[in-house]
């Protein structure tokens, strides 16, 4: 079985550098030729900050994503791994990866928000697109280094379409749990998928509008309250959805605060960085999920419009 990981972000290289290290047959695809160059000269450095450890890892393949011809080489039984951010899974890169995945290739997607499964299974059969949800908390400090932050748990199930989870133990599962990963079979991934996006959607706009760590969210009872604001909003719009994701979610949102304290989330990166933010696929996938619903999501587009104002090429 071939793994091939999409993507060489922060978390594209951890998954990429500690699956290599355990032995299986990793392909890393960078955007560019260049990245891809610089890759395969320098290999993948997995530093962990827990165990504080630094491993090279120069067994993984590398291909530069805009280099890919039609000609798909997944085989059957070979995953595919997409670690993009959501912003980049447009039409041209569906249609590519829909070329590389060919009728044979299983997908396997890590991105926040929803919208992008859709989005693939106008071209991808849905039976061969998977949702991963994961804690692994990864920093990319230059091309090719990554450092592993934090150990968390990875979750893997299908939206629609029969779940194989067989298929996935048997493949997968088995080779993420030998690289040291968390990983397990989710048969209610839709729930977990709503469960993550509510977590982010709190966390992750106020943290950037703030500019302050995770953990600093519970330092002041005015921060609560916007994180309250925006949990009732949330939750009242996803019953109206007829979503539904458990009972506990306000203290799983205190939780994820208190065990991600020193963490810098990713908006908040992005913000610094005066790149683009994941605004629209989180915050505005509540407000999309809103407007059928006879629902003002007030705080959401609060929010939502101040993370925008914020610079940088927003969409």
């Amino acid at each position: 079985m071939n793994i091939h990981i999409v993507g060489a972000g922060s978390l594209g290289l951890l998954f990429a550098g500690k699956l290599g290290l355990a032995g299986a047959n990793v392909t890393l695809y960078p955007r560019t030729r260049k990245q891809a160059d610089q890759l395969r000269e320098q290999g993948i450095t997995v530093i962990s900050h827990q165990l504080q450890t630094e491993q090279k890892v120069y067994g993984v393949n590398i291909r530069a994503w805009d280099e890919i011809s039609v000609a798909s080489i997944v085989q059957e039984g070979d995953w595919i791994l997409v670690t993009v951010k959501q912003k980049n899974i447009d039409e041209p890169f569906v249609q590519k990866l829909s070329l590389l995945a060919g009728k044979h290739g299983k997908i396997c997607c890590y991105q926040n928000g929803v919208g992008h499964i859709e989005r693939m299974e106008k071209y991808i059969e849905a039976s061969q697109i998977y949702a991963a949800i994961t804690t692994e908390a990864a920093r990319r400090d230059a091309i090719g280094i990554v450092m592993h932050t934090g150990s968390g748990e990875t979750r893997i199930g299908q939206m629609r379409g029969g779940l194989n989870w067989k298929n996935i133990e048997n493949s997968l599962m088995k080779w993420l749990n030998r690289a040291g990963f968390s990983a397990q079979v989710s048969k209610t991934i839709d729930k977990d998928v709503y469960r993550k996006l509510m977590i982010n959607a709190i966390i992750n706009p106020l943290t950037a509008i703030m500019r302050i760590k995770n953990g600093e969210l519970l330092d002041k009872p005015e921060r609560l309250q916007w994180m309250k604001w925006l949990y009732d909003e949330i939750e009242a719009v996803f019953l109206a959805n007829h979503i539904h994701v458990g009972a506990d979610m306000w203290d799983q949102v205190q939780h994820v605060c208190t065990a991600t304290a020193a963490n810098t989330s990713s908006m908040l990166k992005d913000v610094l960085a005066e790149s683009e933010t994941e605004i629209e696929w989180i915050n505005g996938s509540i407000l999309r999920l809103a407007a059928s619903t006879g629902i003002e999501p007030i705080y959401n587009r609060a929010v939502y419009t101040l993370v925008r104002s914020l610079g940088g090429p927003y969409a």
